[in-house]
């Protein structure tokens, strides 16, 4: 069974483990930040840890790889599973909630945790189901869309049972404080971080521009992430056509993938725009750092983006960044030499600024080499980690 699989030798130590609820094991910001920090934590040799997922996905097997994992949708009684749904039919639906809740909380006691360590807020559903008696520390991903993911009591009551509250930028600490009235000293910044080192292309500029059937004398501008309208896939295709108006050797290409609708809205707006030829759409890939070293700039189009791995992904190989002003924490990382940070959702400043760095092959190049040396500085795991570390002892110790 499952559970039972889910059942070892974490907490067996005599010190106290450490229980890691993450949102889902989908290949998007949350869970791929945890991924990282977990990597990093295995082999510190610290304290026992186990792993509960709201949802499973395509990285559940990697999180199976470095500890015991339970998903709440491992459940039999799940919502929208047979028995949830036939028990439902037959107005029971309070039975299958309360054995869904009972057997998420059999794998809790495996981890003996010292502490529940809240990767997301979108977590906050799963966090519910355990009623945790072990101080709670939430490392806060998102900003205001992610927080309108759960229900506002819910939300509620995971923020007040929270003793430490990591963010993941300065954008992401300012609205806990001014949206919803977390104490100053409560809330630490630490950044983002990817395993620098491992970002490498496996393959050549020239390889990636045959798959995408760009000229090899083309200009490549790239976004990344999943199609929607946060990620601010409709103002990629504006900024395309901004750029090819003037620059007829632009080309542009969407890495990651979407829901269908949007996806089909995505590839009918570069049609209606006559951008068919200029704009590629290469769905989701496992490996993102062949599309942006082949790329000239990349632009980040969110209109909110708390502080996407992928910026720091497209710096460890050594290029610069075109990002909007008061949508998120990126533009704390591009400072004024990694890239341009521009006016809020002005698609024409933005143009004006990829416009002048496909000019000046020298602007790139420092821009790119700068961003490089910082995402290295500051944004490595092996920097920011043992940050993270100092703060779940202390919260441990009730300090």
């Amino acid at each position: 069974m499952a559970l039972q699989a889910a059942r070892g030798k974490t907490g067996t130590s005599s010190q106290g483990g450490i229980l890691f609820v993450g949102n889902d094991a989908t290949r998007t910001g949350a869970p791929i930040a945890l991924l990282h920090f977990l990597r990093w934590y295995k082999k510190s040799d610290s304290r026992p840890f186990s792993v509960l997922l709201g949802e499973g996905g395509e990285l559940t097997g990697d999180f199976e790889a470095l500890a015991e994992t339970w998903s709440t949708d491992r459940s039999q009684w799940c919502p929208g599973g047979i028995r949830a749904t036939l028990l439902s039919k037959a107005g029971l639906g309070w039975w299958a909630r309360r054995a869904e809740v009972s057997e998420v909380r059999r794998f809790t006691p495996q981890s003996s945790p010292a502490l529940v360590y809240v990767n997301s807020i979108v977590s906050a559903h799963a966090v519910e189901m355990l009623a945790p008696q072990a101080p709670v520390l939430t490392h806060v991903h998102e900003l205001d869309s992610g927080f309108q993911l759960v229900t506002a009591p819910v939300c509620s009551r995971l923020l007040a049972q929270t003793r430490q509250f990591i963010a993941c930028s300065n954008a992401v600490r300012e609205y806990l404080i001014r949206e919803h009235g977390v104490k100053t000293e409560a809330v630490e910044t630490v950044y983002e971080s990817i395993p620098v080192e491992q970002v490498r292309p496996e393959r050549t500029r020239q390889q990636v521009f045959q798959e995408l059937r760009i000229p090899a004398d083309a200009f490549l501008v790239v976004a990344c992430g999943t199609i929607n309208q946060r990620k601010g896939a409709d103002l990629f295709l504006q900024l395309a056509a901004a750029v090819c108006s003037r620059r007829a050797d632009a080309h542009f290409a969407w890495i990651g993938g979407g829901r269908p609708e949007d996806v089909a809205q995505f590839e009918n707006g570069a049609r209606t725009a006559g951008l068919a030829e200029k704009i590629r759409f290469t769905g989701t890939v496992p490996q993102t750092a062949d599309y942006l070293a082949a790329a000239d700039v990349f632009a980040l189009t969110s209109r909110e983006d708390p502080y996407p791995l992928v910026c720091l992904e497209a710096a460890a190989v050594g290029k610069a960044i075109v990002c909007f002003a008061d949508a998120g924490g990126i533009p704390e990382f591009v400072e004024g030499d990694c890239g341009f940070t521009v006016p809020h959702l002005d698609i024409m400043a933005m143009a004006d600024r990829v416009v002048s760095l496909l000019d000046s092959p020298e602007c790139r190049l420092t821009m790119g080499a700068a961003a490089l040396r910082k995402v290295a500085q500051r944004h490595d795991v092996s920097v920011t980690a043992p940050h993270i570390m100092k703060i779940i002892e202390r919260t441990i110790a009730g300090g």
